[in-house]
């Protein structure tokens, strides 16, 4: 079994899931626009109904969701992000915290990991923890 985030977003998919490849130097598939998979309104046609991201042995699915449909990410889901290299989870978190806001400081903890928590550009909440 494995647990796949999927994340939708109010019509910037497409820049979010670039930038999100971007981070986690991820391979995009599976990438259907609304307008290939059935009639959709005008403003809905190049949206993206599904996308894939894959890095490492993560996946994360991303979606513009279903017109009229009002996204909102809500303070209740954080991504988590397990990492063993510092630099990584340094410039992980420096890239998300950009144009977004630091709930809390990567810093070292009382577990002996460095940890923070970000709310990304696009409104997506993560934890960085790295076990050093």
């Amino acid at each position: 079994m494995k647990l796949i985030p999927y994340l939708n977003f109010p019509g910037n998919t497409e820049e979010a899931l670039n930038y999100y490849q971007k981070i986690f130097n991820g391979a995009i598939s599976d990438l259907n626009r609304f307008g290939e998979m059935f009639p959709a309104e005008a403003n809905y046609q190049d949206k993206i109904m599904h996308a894939r991201l894959e890095f490492g042995d993560n996946m994360l699915m991303f979606s513009d969701g279903m017109p009229g449909q009002p996204v909102d990410h809500g303070n209740g889901i954080y991504l988590s992000i397990g990492l063993t290299d510092e630099a990584q989870a340094r410039s992980i978190f420096d890239q998300l915290s950009a144009g977004g806001k630091v709930t809390m400081p990567l810093e070292k903890q009382f577990w002996g990991a460095l940890f923070g928590q970000v709310t990304d550009s696009y409104g997506v909440s993560w934890m960085i923890n790295c076990e050093l």
